[in-house]
């Protein structure tokens, strides 16, 4: 086996990467090369590694520049690659410490969406020298625990039947209260007072359920970079926006990424339709799973997030435990004082 490192500029070995990435069942859009340019404060380096002359695993790695001339390596949702060819991580390893060499990197991240009952991938990684974090709640840096629903073989009635009965009662009340959804695709430029209107719900949603929120330009960037792959919904109310949500397609999945609500229009049940539309959309482009994303792990009544849980739960998916977040010391005394500094 061989790997290959390149940069943002290397524009033949991104679509390369990008190609195997998409045709590979493990496909994730933050191990995509276009979500790197979504995430500007970061710099970037893909891996990609070949046996024979084939790619056989790839690597996006973000990159945080810290004081000193140090840096932090996370690969989100990765490695693309049979995850349990230990050959492979150990060559995805050696090719992450000659980006680390030249950058001054302390540690590396991952956090795959792999299931946490492969305990074989599990313990490769922990004989490479990485160390394994679970989080219950949101607490690492991606969710370990999602609602996955399905799509393979499916038809929208198909879909439609196994929702819960509350669920499928929502979907209808929000038709009937001509609540309609209008979709803008990433592959075309997204009105400005179209941005602005999921912007405004989405700082609403952030302030009545206490989450920071990203501002307009953060999500106009994520429209535009992902391309054709993002695509936005808005729930209107004759012509007034009542919700929205961003929906990302990327290889044979399909994510609810951002979904955000007014305060007023509530009994019309927005939600429950710009779901049931992104699930439309999802099957009409042949995805074989839906990712609802994070859910807490705590599914106690008594959990602030358990309304979401019981939201997500009506559509039907399978709740899914990710293994966790997975931390390889690449210059153990700088990784111990930068983990010491971080909880102060």
């Amino acid at each position: 086996m061989n790997w290959t490192v390149f940069g943002k500029e290397d524009a033949a070995h991104i679509r390369l990467m990008d190609s195997f990435i998409q045709s590979h069942q493990n496909a994730h859009f933050l191990q995509s090369p276009l979500w790197a340019n979504v995430k500007k404060a970061w710099d970037w380096r893909g891996i990609l590694i070949k046996h024979n002359g084939a790619v056989v695993g790839a690597l996006s790695l973000l990159i945080r520049h810290l004081p000193f001339r140090l840096s932090l390596l996370y690969a989100p949702r990765g490695p693309i690659c049979d995850r349990n060819d230990r050959q492979i991580l150990q060559n995805m390893l050696e090719a992450v410490k000659q980006i680390a060499k030249e950058l001054h990197g302390i540690l590396l991240y991952l956090d795959p969406d792999e299931s946490d009952n492969n305990k074989a991938f599990r313990e490769n990684l922990k004989k490479l020298g990485f160390t394994e974090k679970s989080d219950d709640g949101f607490g690492n840096l991606q969710p370990q625990y999602v609602f996955r629903l399905a799509l393979s073989g499916k038809s929208e009635t198909d879909l439609f039947q196994a929702f819960s009965p509350k669920t499928r009662y929502n979907i209808r009340t929000a038709q009937r209260k001509g609540v309609t959804v209008q979709a803008y695709p990433g592959s075309e430029p997204v009105p400005d007072n179209v941005l602005r209107d999921f912007s405004e719900l989405m700082q609403v949603t952030g302030k009545r359920d206490h989450f920071h929120v990203r501002n307009s330009a953060y999500f106009s960037a994520l429209m535009t970079e992902m391309q054709q792959h993002a695509r936005l919904f808005i729930a209107y109310s004759g012509d007034i926006p009542i919700a929205g949500a961003i929906e990302i397609l990327y290889g044979n999945k399909a994510w609810y990424l951002y979904g955000a609500s007014a305060n007023h229009h509530r009994e019309k049940m927005p939600n429950y339709l710009l779901q049931w539309e992104m699930l439309r959309y999802a099957i009409s482009q042949g995805c074989s799973i839906y990712d609802f994303r994070g859910v807490p792990g705590d599914l106690s009544k008594e959990n602030p997030l358990y309304g979401l849980y019981q939201f997500i739960k009506g559509f039907s998916g399978t709740f899914t435990k990710f293994s966790g977040l997975f931390t390889y010391p690449i210059r153990p005394v700088f990784c111990a004082i930068f983990q010491i500094l971080r909880h102060r």
